[in-house]
């Protein structure tokens, strides 16, 4: 069985209906046996009847024994709701009487027998028989007369089958409608584990707190708090990761700040060409190394579990978008590159962090920045689109390739032939941040096909 059809309710349904419909076929044999007898209990008197009618109006007249019924009579008497009986009637010597001579006789060991029943070939076909032995005048001695009534055996095994599927058809209803019942019941009782399920797909990746024990039956809890225990170890794993990343960022910021310091005041003491060219070298090893500490410890703010991505307040993003591109000015001047900003929202207050989203934009400006040649310009735009914020960052610099807009997102990730001031963090963090909001940010080519356009966009709460 492949692993699609291993569901719980097939399997809680093939272990009850299993059982069902064995009980079902063992019913149906019992029945067959119980119908059968009736069957033959009934079709047994009925033959004694007919016997019994007939024997009743045998006379005798002299030496002559004969019928005394007209032949409409014994037509009637000798015609069975399921078809016509044979008879024969024979003196007390044996001689016949009246009836259909080749009626096969009764067993030798059962002469003496007032009735006896048997079984025997007539005809090219299988009878049921009984005989009935009927003194002539009783306490005369004059011997009993044989009376034989015989019918098809085949005509019993019909109305026993007959039987048989009236019985078995109302049960195999009730078994299917049983099966139905049991199956829309596994259903219902497992919709407890669907609601824990649905609880979990609603959930944000950045939310590792308890799964609501109480509202689970008492066989779902002992799963729910196994996953509990889970999710606690796990936010306990990524805590201790983050205070880690966060202590080595805070501890390397000292030391790489005091060399870019040392490097400064070296360049301006150097008075030789060469070394002055080391230090400025070094100066920029120090810087590129400042921004990596800097990137670390923003993305180790921003991923789950960190005491930042669980604070949110309501943020004006066209405001706090405006105030983050002025900052960025300064940079843009001295890169001769026009920085702009356009907001063209109808409502823009998202549920945020703003230190997050701020450090969100400063990434996706600095990236923009840093790609764009001299004389390029870069736009910053805040925008509502089918009831979103979306806060978009757009160049016209050289663009990404349709197969790099997603890789650009991984961490230390580079193009090839990128900028050789990047970290290969920048858009990670962006991704980050997005993905803690519940928005998601993704690379466009810019307007025109021209450039980049980075979109983030802010999904309102449900």
């Amino acid at each position: 069985m492949s692993s699609a059809t291993r569901t719980l309710r097939r399997r809680l349904l093939l272990w009850v209906s299993g059982p069902l419909v064995a009980l079902w076929i063992i019913s149906t044999l019992i029945d067959h046996g119980v119908a059968k007898g009736f069957v033959n209990l009934n079709f047994d008197r009925a033959l004694l009847d007919t016997a019994l009618n007939l024997g009743r109006n045998v006379r005798e007249s002299g030496n002559r024994l004969y019928l005394d019924l007209p032949q409409p009579v014994i037509e009637m008497l000798i015609s069975g709701e399921q078809g016509r009986f044979y008879y024969r009637a024979n003196g007390p010597d044996g001689e016949y009487i009246t009836g259909d001579p080749d009626l096969p006789d009764p067993p030798a060991d059962a002469l003496e027998d007032r009735v006896t029943y048997y079984n025997a070939p007539y005809r090219n076909e299988s009878i049921r028989a009984v005989a009935l032995r009927v003194p002539v005048r009783p306490g005369s001695g004059k011997g009993a007369i044989l009376i034989q009534v015989a019918e098809r055996a085949t005509l019993r095994d019909e109305f026993a089958r007959q039987i048989m599927l009236r019985m078995m058809i109302p049960q195999g209803i009730l078994v299917l409608l049983s099966t139905l019942t049991i199956w829309f019941g596994i259903g219902l009782g497992l919709r407890a584990l669907t609601a824990v399920r649905r609880e979990i797909e609603n959930r944000s990746h950045v939310d590792l707190s308890p799964l609501d024990e109480s509202a689970a039956p008492a066989e779902v809890q002992p799963l729910v708090r196994a996953m509990n225990g889970l999710l606690e170890r796990l936010s306990a794993a990524l805590a201790a990761q983050q205070r880690f990343i966060a202590d080595a960022a805070h501890q390397l910021r000292t030391p790489v700040a005091a060399l870019k310091t040392q490097a400064e005041v070296a360049m301006r003491q150097a008075r030789d060409g060469e070394l002055s060219a080391t230090l400025q070298q070094l100066h920029t090893a120090a810087d590129h190394a400042t921004r990596l500490v800097q990137q670390l410890l923003t993305l180790a703010r921003a991923e789950p579990g960190s005491h930042r991505s669980l604070m949110r307040q309501p943020v004006e993003i066209s405001v706090l978008a405006r105030e983050a591109t002025e900052e960025w000015v300064p940079r843009a001047l001295a890169r001769k590159i026009d920085l702009g900003f356009d907001d063209r929202s109808a409502a823009s207050t998202i549920s945020a962090d703003p230190f997050l989203i701020r450090e969100l934009l400063g990434n996706l400006v600095d990236n923009a920045i840093q790609y764009t040649p001299a004389g390029g310009r870069v736009t910053v735009r805040v925008r509502s689109e089918n009831g979103c914020t979306v806060l978009e960052v757009e160049d016209d610099g050289p663009g990404i390739p349709p197969e790099e807009r997603e890789k650009v997102f991984e961490r230390f990730y580079r193009m090839p032939g990128g900028s050789p001031e990047g970290c290969g963090l920048g858009l990670a963090i962006v991704r980050e941040i997005a993905q803690g909001h519940g928005a998601t940010a993704v690379a466009r080519a810019g307007t025109g096909g021209r450039g980049t356009r980075m979109t983030v966009t802010f999904t309102p709460p449900a």
